[in-house]
């Protein structure tokens, strides 16, 4: 009796509602009902913990870490340490060393705990210091661990001791990557000059050149011990080169992400030196994955040559091969896409993404160039399910019509117009529906659809009036939509604004074409995700 109460409180538990971020309040006030609610609870409450925390702290005894009763629940562990405690004249639990770097204390209550968390199987670390060895090496030993995020933290070859632990997740992100995708949301943190002018950024800016050769080197090290297991690789190329990434075999990779800089391809990184090499590319790391599904290229926009993946006057029968086996491919307009589309006759879901280092705004596709896209996937034959675009101008209702003839299996379509505005439209609901008829396999649409001209103050504005009663139309006009969502100009300070999406799910009635439209939360992508949104954080 008592293993079917557990039971059933497990399946109580995981259908209360979910908070965005902390601990969701229903839980607590769950756990709080009776010994066995909280034991049920507990699983729940501490899957995903994050470390430090300012408040859990005195003076006497420093920082606080979780009682002992807490790990065996912990699956995912967020190492974040709190840059402010790192600027000169404001340091906290920590000190600087003769080289003025911050050295950390109480790390030692963390370090001492991962081999003691059977269920581990997740670290994110994001520290404004150096890792210890003794961190990587516990890590290391962590038979549970399977994902490894490294992000915005400083890269030594103390890494190469996170082994043999069985990763199949890696996500190496360099210190100060800040990327922009379109004009929607990004996290607030990079919206405060004092993220940019912490003093250890500075100095890790300052170091560069010395500072990137040897996180080259570990990094190249660090992949290459784990890349016969893994699965799924996120990766900066400000952190390897074509030319080391193509000297390992990746016979169990899947999904290959790579995002910032186009890595540089003439420099051979390895344990001992720093050696000349004859010139890589792309494709000569992709050969190397034979199981490779889903391909991310996720560059930001610069004044530099767009880069070429594959050259139109001359293709290579590998190379098009192998672009023809990907099932998934999202890629920025720092990539030129002539031609390239038409090579990928299996291609399932594809994301266009205008994209730009901060504090810039990108500039997305034309329509001219909208047209050449589409035009690329008719003539691939593929059957897309999935697509994701953001364009520069105005959305009309010929683009549409482009899209529903080029990719008539669609079943999710996103259409964002990058720097969004109300403005006169030119096209009413009826022509659009018109133009998105024809794809009878749709159930999620979001549409970047011109408005006239309101401020988005509050919940009873007649800007949300307008899109509601818009989407409602299209939830009655396209039976088989499941969410729709319209796009809007979200204010985020006195003279900040942002794009944003008004989303719907769409409940059927029992007569045909009725529905009843529910508001969803905010969503968003978080970086690199560009598939799957997920609620907004902040």
């Amino acid at each position: 009796m008592s293993i079917l109460n557990a039971d059933i409180l497990h399946i109580l538990i995981s259908e209360l509602p979910r908070e965005i971020s902390g601990i969701s309040p229903t839980l607590l006030n769950f756990a709080s009902a009776s010994r066995s609610f909280r034991e049920a609870s507990l699983p729940f409450l501490f899957a995903e913990v994050r470390w430090p925390h300012k408040s859990k702290a005195d003076k006497e005894h420093g920082l606080h870490f979780y009682p002992e009763g807490l790990w065996p629940y912990i699956r995912h562990f967020r190492l974040e340490w709190h840059d402010e405690w790192t600027e000169p004249g404001r340091i906290r639990h920590g000190y600087l060393d003769r080289e003025t770097n911050y050295c950390p204390h109480h790390l030692d209550l963390f370090i001492s705990a991962i081999t003691r968390m059977p269920k581990l199987n997740k670290v994110t670390l994001s520290t404004p210091f150096i890792p210890p060895q003794s961190l990587f090496e516990a890590l290391g030993q962590c038979r549970s661990l399977s994902a490894f995020t490294l992000v915005d933290t400083p890269i030594d070859i103390g890494l190469v001791s996170l082994y043999p632990a069985p990763l199949r997740q890696i996500n190496l992100t360099p210190v100060g990557q800040t990327l922009r995708i379109g004009d929607g949301p990004i996290d607030p943190k990079f919206s405060e000059i004092t993220y940019f002018m912490r003093d250890w950024r500075r100095k890790h800016r300052a170091q560069a050149n010395f500072r990137g050769l040897r996180e080259l080197r570990s990094s190249a090290v660090f992949l290459r011990q784990h890349a016969p297991s893994l699965t799924h690789l996120e990766l900066s190329g400000d952190l390897c080169s074509f030319t080391s990434l193509a000297a390992f075999e990746w016979p169990s990779l899947k999904t290959f992400v790579l995002h910032g800089h186009v890595p540089g391809s003439t420099v051979s990184v390895s344990w001992h030196t720093m050696a000349q090499a004859p010139e890589t590319n792309l494709f000569e790391v992709l050969q190397r994955m034979p199981v490779l599904e889903d391909l991310r290229l996720l560059y930001p926009r610069t004044r530099a040559q767009d880069f070429v993946l594959l050259d139109q006057d001359d293709p290579d029968p590998a190379k098009v091969a192998k672009l023809a086996s990907l099932t998934s491919f999202a890629v920025s307009n720092a990539c030129k896409l002539n031609g390239i589309f038409q090579h990928m006759a299996n291609l399932e879901r594809l994301a266009i993404l205008a994209m730009v280092d901060l504090p810039r705004w990108p500039i997305a596709l034309s329509q001219t160039e909208v047209e050449r896209v589409l035009a690329d996937v008719g003539a691939s034959d593929c059957q897309l399910k999935h697509l994701r675009i953001i364009i520069e101008d105005k959305l009309t209702p010929a683009i549409c019509h482009l899209i529903a003839m080029h990719c008539p299996h669609l079943e999710v379509l996103e259409i964002e117009r990058c720097g969004y505005h109300d403005g006169k439209s030119v096209s009413s609901c009826h022509e659009f529906l018109d133009a998105l008829s024809p794809l009878s396999s749709l159930r999620d649409l979001r549409i970047c659809m011109q408005f006239p001209e309101y401020d988005e103050v509050d919940d009873l504005e007649s800007w949300r009036v307008v899109r509601e009663e818009c989407a409602a139309f299209l939830a009655r006009g396209i039976k088989t939509l499941k969410k729709v969502g319209i796009e809007y100009r979200r204010r985020t300070g006195t003279h900040r604004y942002q794009d944003a999406w008004l989303d719907f799910a769409i409940s059927r009635g029992e007569q045909e074409g009725e529905g009843s439209l529910r508001q969803l939360p905010g969503m968003w992508y978080a970086f690199p995700e560009v598939w799957t949104p997920e609620r907004l954080r902040f």
